[in-house]
């Protein structure tokens, strides 16, 4: 128990993390416990980080879930409140063929298991950490983005799936993130691949008709992340999906702070659409050529990039209640390090 502001008491809750190493996983941890109102355990997979890394506040364990018989996740949940899935295969990996198989295999099935365990557990709320390509999935339906992207599909049936377990005793939340800046400490930034892409000259600049560059994206900072997390613990949050983001930036200024933090002084190229597609034809090529297919189809991809996919959260900052940061600082953090 703690002592709330008019001097009475309230009842400190557990919220289990999963993924708790994982730059998201990491960031809540941090804001859960800074509240004092919740104790946190989190599971992670190996390797174990240096000493002083995670939080001493915090219980942490490591080993693969999926690997735990139902009996052993049961046991484990027992106790906790909240169950954060903030764990997962990223959207960039390339498996061996079929791509949808992979994703479903690993990003769907564990959560639609995951979320009946969890309530046999007595656990009352099921946090997802998703994508937000899941609302243009929806806003775009013209795209046929589940169809072509096998990351998209997943993503998008792993929300579906969390969703239509939400009742008898279990509520069930998805969060649609955009992309996520921040670091951990002792760990290398999942942007690494873009920063040697980037100095490699693989990452062009698409250009219109009128050669004028088009695309950008919606990003957060992980700390945001940490504290929407937070704000969807609250009993008052209604479950359902929330689609998160703070500053929307174009493709062309994200290119620029991050070619000045990595203080490189390569040209970033432009290419038309027509241009574009060809490399991508030729980096499909060589992914089917070792038996492999990406998450994100490469050609159709090259449209994704060339359209502003921006959000304006009003509803989830409303209801979330996030704070302002600055992203621009965060993503110059993130590549100095680079």
């Amino acid at each position: 128990m703690t002592t709330d502001e008019l001097g009475g008491f309230t009842t400190v809750k557990s919220v289990c993390i999963l993924g708790g190493t994982g730059l998201i996983g990491y960031a809540a941890t941090k804001a859960f416990l800074d509240t004092e109102d919740y104790r946190v355990t989190t599971f992670s997979l190996p390797p174990v980080p240096e000493d002083g890394v995670l939080d001493a506040r915090a219980k942490h364990h490591f080993g693969d879930i999926n690997e735990m018989s139902d009996a052993e996740i049961v046991k484990f949940l027992k106790g906790q409140d909240i169950f954060i899935f903030a764990g997962g295969v990223n959207a960039h990996y390339i498996p061996k063929k079929p791509a949808k198989a992979f994703f479903f295999q690993a990003n769907v099935e564990p959560v639609q298991h995951l979320a009946q365990l969890a309530r046999q557990a007595g656990v009352s709320r099921f946090i997802l950490c998703t994508s937000f390509y899941n609302y243009f999935h929806a806003l775009w339906p013209d795209m046929q983005l589940t169809e072509l992207h096998p990351y998209i599909y997943a993503s998008v049936e792993q929300e579906m799936r969390l969703l239509a377990e939400n009742g008898n005793g279990l509520e069930t939340i998805a969060l649609r993130l955009p992309y996520v800046v921040g670091l951990v400490p002792g760990r290398v930034s999942a942007w690494q691949t873009y920063a040697k892409r980037l100095q490699r000259r693989e990452f062009p600049l698409y250009v219109d008709h009128h050669n004028k560059a088009t695309g950008g994206s919606c990003y957060m900072t992980a700390k945001q992340v940490g504290q929407a997390l937070v704000g969807a613990a609250s009993e008052d949050v209604v479950p359902k999906s929330y689609t998160l983001g703070w500053r929307n930036i174009s493709n062309e200024a994200f290119l620029m702070q991050a070619k000045r933090a990595l203080q490189s002084d390569i040209k970033i190229k432009t290419l038309t659409l027509r241009e574009f597609q060809a490399v991508a034809r030729k980096e499909a090529h060589e992914i089917e050529l070792a038996g492999r297919e990406a998450g994100f189809e490469p050609v159709a991809y090259t449209e994704l990039l060339t359209r502003a996919l921006y959000v304006n959260p009003i509803e989830a900052l409303d209801v979330l209640d996030y704070h302002a940061d600055n992203v621009e600082k965060a993503i110059q953090e993130v590549f100095t390090t680079l």
